[in-house]
């Protein structure tokens, strides 16, 4: 499995490459009124509007801090997704990317290899509340969270 690696509050995060439809360096976000803290706002991205969320806070921290290192990430569609050979593997995926989310990052990592034989559980000390929010630890250099992005998104109440 390859990984797109990103940081966010100084911890190394990924997400499976073939969710990704692309990292953009446009972070003119609009505010929407009357969302959660979970929702950043919006941006137009090549005239397709993007709801941007922030896993940060859906992670427990704090509000994400756009900086010039920021990106957002930008998740494929559902119907992008099943052009994909063996997408089955991505669970419920359907009905939760049927618009294009995206997520903003403090700064890109690299696309990293990932054996699925060195992805560790877990650890048990994780909050509970964001247990599901993984998918498993990788000791590369620094330590790999990978990200259930698609369990992320179900928390997320933006239709």
């Amino acid at each position: 499995m390859q990984c797109v690696s990103f940081y966010l509050d100084d911890k190394l995060f990924g997400v499976d490459i073939l969710l990704v439809r692309e990292i953009n360096p446009d972070i003119t976000i609009v505010k929407v009124p009357l969302t959660g803290n979970e929702i950043c706002g919006l941006v137009n991205i090549r005239g397709q509007v993007i709801l941007i969320i922030d896993v940060a806070v859906i992670l427990g921290n704090d509000r994400s801090i756009i900086t010039e290192n920021s990106h957002i990430v930008i998740l494929k569609t559902a119907q992008e997704i099943s052009r994909i050979k063996n997408y089955e593997r991505f669970d419920n995926v359907n009905h939760l990317f049927d618009k294009p989310i995206g997520f903003p990052v403090d700064k890109i990592g690299e696309v990293l290899s990932v054996n699925q034989q060195t992805i560790e559980p877990v650890p048990p000390h994780i909050d509970e509340k964001v247990m599901n929010f993984f998918t498993g630890v990788v000791r590369k250099d620094n330590i790999l969270s990978l990200l259930n992005i698609v369990e992320i998104i179900k928390t997320v109440d933006y239709l």
